[in-house]
């Protein structure tokens, strides 16, 4: 039976006549289905002309083929809907365009605020409410720690107004200091001013005394982690503040680098040929090495404009703060007015130019000059 079938299935096949070249060699545009009807077969045939596309139902030729079945999914389609992206339109199927809520509504001057919400000009403070905030952010302990932060400024600004001898850290192009320099200060050395030799307003390299020590010039550096902007370290559980040391970006202090010349780091096997401070200055946010230390009297900083006297206390733009560095309280004046009280004392009508800036008057404009 299975050898019949066979014989059979052959025998069709050689029947059909073979396709002529005129039919392989018609465009794809001219391609179309014949359908006929075989009785002998006992069974309906779908004969297509040949081509390699021509059953593919993916093909765009297929899109007329009865063969291609859509699915019914009950809903009509969009004719709106974008078959590449496969995302329908924001129009409906009816035609008719939804009406769109703005969620942001356009004011004046290219502002733009939610529905709803109205809008109120940022205007800036007429004058920063400094000594407000940081009361409010520490409470009954910002006095105290103000008086603690600022103690060797203190001492250096009462030292210089007493001797007439202002010894200040700076950049070259500033007309402020950074830090005020006090005997107990440190230098690059590792030694206290102290530890140098004697020096006058116009000293320019005051050596250290120390035995075995290198250094001709006294070179202050930042001697607490607060000096470098590091203050967070003080509110480590168990830190000792007296252990910190300034570092350069070979990670060694600068009490491993020589203090004379380029500063070279003297530990075995670094090649750091010179010191390149990994801090910045809290006051500036500039390098160690961007800065100097001067020596200088005070009819030296009055010629060149920088502050002496009574301008050079800690925050003498704000009475308030300035009591708290000088007395620990805020209601308490009895330093300043007997600090005020000596010959270096400045008439209160000639201020400084940061003063005249922060009381909003620019200093071209002050008829006070020095």
């Amino acid at each position: 039976m299975a050898y019949a079938e066979t014989s059979r299935t052959k025998q069709n096949r050689k029947s059909k006549p073979a396709p002529s070249a005129d039919a392989l060699n018609k465009p794809l545009s001219s391609l179309s289905l014949e359908v006929r009807d075989s009785s002998v077969e006992g069974k309906s045939t779908i004969q297509r002309d040949r081509s390699p596309v021509a059953g593919n139902r993916y093909s765009r030729y297929a899109a007329s083929s009865p063969l291609t079945k859509q699915k019914n999914t009950g809903m009509p389609k969009s004719p709106h809907l974008n078959p590449r992206e496969g995302q329908s339109s924001q129009r409906q199927v009816t035609g008719q365009h939804p009406k769109q809520q703005k969620s942001v509504v356009p004011k004046s001057k290219g502002m733009l605020t939610p529905k709803g919400y109205t809008m109120r000009p940022i205007i800036p403070a007429s004058k920063a409410e400094l000594l407000p905030v940081a009361r409010a952010m520490h409470g009954d302990d910002f006095a105290p720690r103000v008086k603690k932060l600022f103690d060797p400024e203190r001492e250096a600004a009462v030292d210089a107004i007493q001797s007439g001898v202002y010894i200040g850290w700076r950049c070259q192009d500033f007309q402020h200091d950074c830090i005020r320099v006090s005997k107990s200060s440190k230098c690059f050395c590792g030694h206290l001013l102290s530890n140098h030799a004697s020096y006058t307003g116009r000293s320019v390299m005051v050596p250290c005394r120390a035995t075995r020590c290198e250094c001709k010039a006294f070179a202050f550096i930042p001697s607490r982690p607060e000096e470098a902007g590091e203050f967070w370290l003080q509110r480590r559980p168990g830190y000792d503040p007296s252990t910190w040391r300034a570092k350069c970006k070979c990670k060694h202090t600068h009490e491993e680098h020589q203090p004379t010349g380029l500063r070279r780091c003297r530990v075995k096997g670094c090649g750091c040929s010179k010191f390149f401070s990994n801090f910045l200055c809290c006051a500036c946010d500039r390098h160690w090495e961007e800065h100097e230390t001067s020596f200088e009297t005070t009819s030296m900083r009055k010629e060149t404009g920088l502050p002496y006297g009574e301008a050079y206390l800690p925050f003498h733009e704000f009475p308030e703060l300035r009591d708290v560095v000088l007395t620990g309280k805020e209601d308490d004046d009895s330093q300043f007015k007997a600090l005020t009280s000596g010959p270096n004392a400045i008439p209160e009508s000639t201020p400084t130019d940061l003063a005249l800036r922060l009381r909003g008057t620019k200093p071209q404009e002050s008829p006070f000059k020095w």
